[in-house]
């Protein structure tokens, strides 16, 4: 029986690539083992960015300003429906009235 003589490279290889004739349940070395560690390692790394003191209030006086249209368009809205409210009632009540009028001048 021939042992094979231990190296670095026959300890970090398999047993498939050190002797042919073995068989076993992972057929993937360990360097294959670390890539694909090292792949799901950067996969799951992340972009970071910083955002300086003036970008953010640059950003924050522009959200200012889209809140304070929104309030006023917001506030537009509201009036004009009020406004329409009232346009309502007055022609009811006109309406109103011209029956009243006209139910007083039938029985006259």
């Amino acid at each position: 029986m021939v042992m094979a003589i231990l190296s670095p490279n026959s300890v970090l290889a398999s047993p498939v690539q050190v002797n042919p004739q073995v068989t076993t349940d992972l057929q993937t070395s360990a360097p294959q083992v670390a890539q694909d560690a090292q792949k799901a390692a950067k996969t799951a790394q992340t972009d970071t960015i910083t955002i300086s003191a003036q970008a953010l209030k640059m950003a924050d006086d522009k959200n200012a300003v889209v809140k304070e249209a929104a309030h006023k368009a917001d506030e537009q809205e509201a009036s004009g429906l009020a406004s329409d409210r009232a346009d309502s009632e007055k022609n009811e009540t006109q309406r109103n009235a011209v029956k009243a009028y006209a139910t007083v001048s039938a029985y006259q």
